[in-house]
């Protein structure tokens, strides 16, 4: 499962040149900071979940900046970027307000280990 997220984007890093892009994939978010360059792809905030395998995201990235690029970038076979944790994403580059938001939600609590059960003694 891909995080599904909205971003900006500044064309070639032009900041006079910035569009917003919705919805986005991790390895998207990727492959546009290599195309516009790493500080290009900014505002970066998670508004949801993609439910599909990599070698789907691959084609579709294929599709959409040919396979060559895909290729280059992520090799040719290997599992890619589902967060923008995995994809090593500076926190610089969130949104201010999705940043806020993950900050004030509490750490999730760690789940209990499972008792196991003794033997009874005869």
């Amino acid at each position: 499962m891909f995080e599904q997220i909205k971003c900006d984007i500044a064309i070639n890093g032009d900041s006079r040149s910035v569009i917003t892009k919705k919805p986005v994939s991790i390895p998207e978010v990727v492959v546009l900071r290599h195309i516009h360059g790493d500080d290009s792809v900014t505002n970066i905030s998670v508004i949801g979940q993609w439910d599909h395998d990599d070698e789907s995201e691959r084609d579709r990235l294929g599709k959409m900046f040919g396979d060559a690029r895909i290729i280059e970038i992520f090799n040719q076979y290997g599992e890619l970027p589902k967060s923008f944790q995995d994809a090593r994403i500076e926190d610089v580059l969130l949104d201010p307000l999705f940043k806020k938001e993950m900050e004030s939600k509490p750490a999730p609590k760690p789940k209990a280990k499972a008792k196991k059960a003794k033997k009874a003694e005869s």
